[in-house]
């Protein structure tokens, strides 16, 4: 799901950063003062957890791989402004140590995977958790899937119709590509992920669990 550098024109980039760093900031001002210290254990515990799933790639029909965020539980336990800083967090070692995504498109994958994804799966969380609590969670982990798909193919379809040179694939192309894997495979692996860890954390009785 990482989109590379060298995808998407600083026409997208550049002002994807401009949006992701104010989110940054109000996240972190939120979530991560001295309030938040018992809080922390947990949010450090799920955000390693997320860097480790989304290097563990998923083989899937036609010879490629799929992989999982792991940050929806983040959104829910605590907020999608703390899922958005934990994934830059995961995003930012990633592309400098592991070469897995990219520098300068560091806010696209921020903003799919760290905020429109997991605040997906949060709305779907507190809609559906009165009816029952395991399938909102399953839900909430398909849907933050989707959407984080569907951000990334949006993405790639606005850079072929701005400059089909830069980004010659046609969005229909992408959106088969990485959309089929992801509605039968990662998101359905994702919401499973979001029924079990928030189970080892409650057994666990970490302080400062709200969910």
């Amino acid at each position: 799901m990482h989109l590379p550098d060298g995808f998407l024109s600083p026409q997208i980039s550049l002002p994807a950063w401009a949006v992701a760093v104010p989110f940054w900031a109000w996240g972190a001002r939120r979530h991560f003062g001295r309030e938040a210290a018992e809080s922390l254990p947990v949010m450090g515990s799920l955000t390693a957890l997320a860097f480790v799933i989304q290097t563990i790639l998923i083989p899937v029909p036609g010879g490629t791989s799929t992989h999982l965020t792991g940050v929806t539980l983040l959104a829910i336990l605590y907020g999608p402004l703390a899922a958005m800083v934990c994934e830059g967090l995961v995003l930012l070692i990633q592309a400098l140590f592991f070469g897995a995504g990219g520098v300068t498109v560091l806010g696209v994958n921020a903003l799919a995977m760290g905020l429109l994804g997991p605040l997906a799966g949060w709305l779907a969380w507190k809609l559906l958790r009165g009816l029952s609590e395991k399938a909102a969670l399953f839900a909430a982990g398909w849907l933050s899937m989707q959407v984080s798909t569907l951000a990334v193919v949006g993405a790639l379809a606005l850079q072929h119709w701005l400059d089909p040179l830069y980004f010659p694939v046609a969005p229909a192309v992408t959106l088969v590509a990485m959309g089929v894997p992801s509605l039968t495979v990662a998101g359905v692996v994702e919401g499973l992920y979001a029924v079990f860890a928030l189970s080892l954390v409650r057994k666990a009785n970490f302080r400062g669990v709200e969910a």
